[in-house]
């Protein structure tokens, strides 16, 4: 631990370059840890949130700064692109060839469009996160909120460097074709892409957006992850006090005889004090469980209309790649076209598949909580602590989920269901085709 420290002092002075949590020990466990990355990438690019005052000069050098982004990762490349789609509409094969990246990279600025739209619910959401509900009180609840913070700082780290690892495939293609294509198809008007200056410009601009484009998709996938994270931490740390209040009424009882804390019950006999312990520790993991219905449900409306726009375009990029991959004329004379196809493909799968699968996760988690509580001490109790059980069990009957747009459930049926859907729609594309 100390060699660990003296590291953390040498390169403190990066905490200001750095995410919230890589510098910074985690002892407090504070809940930034579960968005750092995601907000420091967004600041990054300019993305995220800013209160300065619009009569200060770094309000404007800010709104500025995430203008010239905005300009060179979205409307600049979705000139060329719908211009590029518009001069080569006769044909399937172009089409799908240029309208896949270009709704994987629109809908990336709809969902961030629509995460500045719900700014006050996402600020909130951030907010909540350190209710004193969801502060951790015992040494296994530190356990179980460390490995929910690096679950999904994993996720989002993992899953961004792999599409930035994607798209590197696609920057280093035109180097195997001999600069006869661009890392993504577009045309301009009034500019010949073909000129060995404008290709020059043109590719260096994809070499800065490609990357950008991809980190920002990232982010915008995985926020929502993450605080699916930070509510299955929760739940697992609930239903630890479910089968153990017996436990933790003593520890509780315990501390409070070492604080001297005076009540009118301690001199009631062990047995009572012990009832009155366990009542108090239901009582707030009802609270508790509340808290996380509550958290759930403002999570959903934040993110609800995003995720249902992720879904129906994830079905119609499925469909469009696979148009494309069939569309490649003697595969074997183009290897890496092939090579970044197939892994375009699997960004595309693995991104929706983390979504699906935090979602499952948190009800999955959410129905354990019944059997948690029936695995309580709940026999060793008085009938007025019972009756606590005996409602948060009632509680507990409909689990926990996040919807899309209330159509879509997060869950791992609604990711099959998908893959059928985007495979039926490539089975009526590729027979429009032929």
């Amino acid at each position: 631990m100390s060699v660990l420290s003296d590291l953390r002092t040498k390169w403190s002075f990066l905490k200001p370059y750095l995410p919230y949590g890589v510098i910074e020990p985690w002892d407090d466990l504070n809940p930034r840890l579960y968005h750092a990355v995601h907000i420091y990438w967004l600041k990054f690019y300019g993305m995220w949130y800013f209160d300065f005052a619009p009569t200060s000069f770094s309000f404007w050098l800010h709104l500025l700064y995430s203008t010239v982004v905005l300009w060179l990762v979205c409307f600049l490349p979705c000139i060329g692109e719908v211009s590029y789609l518009v001069r080569r509409s006769e044909n399937i094969a172009d089409i799908a060839e240029g309208l896949y990246l270009f709704l994987s990279e629109m809908y990336t600025y709809f969902k961030l469009a629509v995460f500045w739209l719900n700014k006050g619910k996402i600020l909130n959401l951030l907010e909540f996160l350190h209710c004193d509900e969801f502060k951790p009180e015992e040494k296994e609840h530190r356990v179980i909120l460390r490995k929910s913070i690096k679950t999904a700082r994993f996720v989002m780290t993992y899953y961004s460097a792999m599409c930035v690892g994607a798209v590197s495939v696609a920057i280093i293609l035109p180097l195997t074709e001999n600069f006869v294509i661009l890392p993504t198809n577009v045309e301009y008007p009034y500019f010949d892409v073909n000129k060995s200056s404008v290709y020059a410009i043109i590719y260096l601009h994809q070499i800065y957006y490609k990357p950008a484009t991809c980190i920002i998709d990232g982010v915008m996938d995985t926020i929502l992850a993450a605080f699916i994270a930070a509510a299955i931490g929760q739940i697992e740390i609930l239903a630890y006090n479910l089968r153990n209040f017996k436990v933790l009424a003593e520890r509780k009882f315990k501390r409070n005889e070492v604080k001297n804390i005076q009540r009118p019950y301690v001199k009631q006999d062990v047995k009572c004090n012990q009832y009155h312990y366990m009542h108090l520790v239901l009582k707030r993991n009802i609270i508790h469980y509340n808290a996380i219905i509550q958290y759930v449900s403002m999570m959903e409306s934040a993110f609800s209309l995003a995720s249902a726009l992720q879904f129906m375009l994830s079905v119609m990029v499925l469909c469009l790649v696979g148009i494309q991959f069939l569309s490649i004329e003697n595969p074997s004379s183009h290897p890496m076209q092939i090579v970044w196809m197939a892994i375009y493909l699997t960004c595309m799968l693995i991104e929706v598949f983390i979504l699906c699968w935090f979602g499952n996760e948190l009800i999955l988690k959410s129905l354990e909580l019944r059997q948690a509580a029936f695995d309580g001490p709940w026999l060793e109790t008085d009938p007025k602590t019972t009756m606590f059980i005996v409602i948060l069990l009632e509680r507990c009957k409909r689990p926990l989920r996040v919807t899309a747009g209330k159509i879509f459930t997060l869950s791992l049926n609604t990711y099959t269901y998908l893959i059928n859907w985007s495979y039926k729609a490539f089975a009526v594309m590729r027979n429009t085709k032929k």
